[in-house]
């Protein structure tokens, strides 16, 4: 019931009626939020050869989503139609700080809406058990981390590029890991997914068995690995070490980029003959220069590999810049660029080599250029 008191209209909340409206809205706004959630898990789970909403978004120009989320936001609208100086400044610090640029309103979306920053990926092919409930994911590393790196840096020599030449003086292949702590419970002997990860024990051994096993197929190939922390930036640090190597050996053309993915082992894992292998997925960064080249590449890479191994490879997935993703990738220094994820933090070194070598026989199948790929990795050297 509604009544005026000194000019101010007020509510009896005492009258079960008033209460019942009230509860009744309540209820019908958590029934409104659960079927949005509900409907975007749906469509994650049905989506499987691309983003939809990647899609539509990227066709929107960044003063359409402007105006949109404006709307709602009246600072939003305030913030991007500043300019000057001060505004520069005060942008760069907030992006940096929160990782939301008000120029792409989708970077807010990202933030607030769950699964949104997976449509930042593009599902260009994939076997037929993947999608976007299952694609790689980047997991920050503990916060510890950076601690631990700068002291194993305070050695004189621990912050200096190490590179493995082989025995091939002809280096066509160059394998590096912009991760380079990324490594797998099992040989940690851990269970935490959030603590898989190692400065000795890690991803770079199974980047030195790729190696091997390029040079036993007559592919120069060169590991080059160097100590850096997170929060100097992961890509910034690997594109440095990786053009100093450049300029030391001008006959590579390819450029392997190797990742442990964060998923678990039921996503991660394939069996061949009663042997567990770690599956694999080419990430292809569409801020490249030759990012049709990279893509190109990490196509026929898929679909070799699943001829020889049906579903070994994941997927292909198009990472575009924004929401944490870089974007790029490194993958600009070539046009035969990959980033290639191997297994996941259940998973272990004997498996991740047996798919290592099945990468390896396929790149050396292209880079020898018409060399057919017959025969699966003999089993004494597939992980043991």
């Amino acid at each position: 019931m509604r009544s005026r008191y000194r000019g101010f209209l007020t509510l009896n909340m005492a009258r079960p009626k008033t209460r019942q409206r009230f509860v009744f809205l309540f209820l019908a706004a958590a029934v409104l939020f659960s079927f949005v959630g509900a409907l975007a898990m749906v469509q994650a789970e049905q989506s499987l050869t691309g983003s939809d909403l990647s899609r539509v978004t990227s066709h929107l120009s960044p003063q359409t989503l402007s105006m949109i989320v404006g709307e709602s936001i009246p600072y939003f609208q305030e913030k991007i139609q500043t300019a000057g100086l001060e505004e520069i400044i005060s942008r760069t610090a907030f992006e940096l700080m929160t990782s939301i640029d008000f120029r792409d309103p989708r970077t807010f979306l990202g933030k607030e809406l769950p699964l949104y920053a997976l449509f930042d990926s593009e599902i260009d092919v994939a076997s037929s058990d993947v999608d976007y409930t299952s694609i790689p994911i980047e997991s920050p590393p503990p916060p510890d981390l950076d601690k631990q790196i700068m002291k194993a840096m305070e050695h004189p020599d621990e912050d200096k590029t190490s590179t493995d030449p082989g025995s091939i003086k002809t280096k066509q292949v160059i394998i590096y890991n912009t991760h380079f702590w990324e490594s797998f419970l099992p040989e940690l002997h851990k269970t935490n997914p959030d603590q898989a990860t190692d400065l000795n024990r890690n991803i770079t051994l199974v980047s030195k068995h790729l190696a091997k096993q390029l040079e036993k197929m007559g592919i120069g190939a060169v590991t080059t690995e160097r100590k850096y922390t997170w929060n100097s930036g992961a890509y910034v640090q690997s594109r440095k070490m990786v053009l100093s190597v450049l300029k030391q050996y001008h006959s590579i053309s390819y450029m392997i980029d190797i990742h442990r993915d964060s998923r678990r082992r039921d996503k991660t894992t394939k069996v061949f003959d009663g042997k567990p292998y770690a599956r694999l997925a080419f990430v292809v960064g569409k801020a490249s220069t030759h990012f049709e080249d990279n893509l190109s590449l990490a196509r026929e890479m898929h679909k070799r590999i699943n001829e020889l191994y049906p579903g070994l490879s994941r997927a292909v997935i198009i990472k575009e810049r924004g929401n944490g993703n870089n974007g790029e990738y490194n993958q600009s220094l070539s046009p035969n660029s990959m980033l290639v994820e191997v297994g996941g933090v259940d998973n272990s070194f004997a498996e991740a080599n047996r798919s290592i070598e099945v990468l390896a026989r396929v790149l050396a199948d292209i880079i020898h250029e018409g060399t057919v790929v017959t025969a699966r990795p003999d089993a004494t050297e597939a992980g043991k």
